[in-house]
């Protein structure tokens, strides 16, 4: 469904993340579906590409996102880093986007920082919420739970 190439673990090397749909189970219903899985891919000193890390909950299936529709919008890479936004709703409209940070020292791709939003379409009312480490404590990509984060809630 995306491809993005960038060298994801900073070792001069491009590497890619996939973000892939699963194949049609009948029927959707709005709100259920199979979560998409994210894969990082690494390429090796021999220059073969090999999964590195996936995560199957950081995506919402493509009919989780409300009247909205498909709440998957993009992935930003760079050099070590990268972002997935999502958003959604109807009335009230929410995004988030989480960003990871390759750490060297760990080999591995650590959440580094979460930005939720909400606003109300009729009031115009927003609230937005920025997380860091200090408020998560140490994620990797792998074990990252969006569910497990502080929602952000209108008033």
């Amino acid at each position: 469904m995306d491809s993005l190439t960038s060298d994801l673990n900073d070792d001069g090397r491009p590497d890619a993340l996939l973000v892939l749909d699963p194949p049609a189970d009948g029927d959707k219903k709005l709100g259920q579906g199979t979560p998409r899985r994210v894969l990082i891919v690494v390429r090796g000193e021999s220059g073969q590409l090999h999964e590195a890390a996936r995560n199957d909950k950081i995506v919402p299936c493509s009919a989780c996102g409300g009247l909205a529709g498909d709440p998957y919008a993009f992935t930003r890479v760079e050099r070590g880093q990268f972002t997935i936004s999502n958003g959604g709703g109807s009335r009230e409209r929410w995004s988030d986007d989480y960003t990871f940070t390759y750490s060297t020292e760990r080999k591995d791709w650590l959440l580094s920082k979460v930005t939720r939003s909400v606003s109300d379409e009729e009031t115009n009312a927003h609230k937005a919420i920025e997380l860091t480490p200090k408020d998560f404590g140490d994620i990797t990509f792998k074990d990252f739970d969006p569910g497990k984060l502080p929602k952000v809630e209108l008033p």
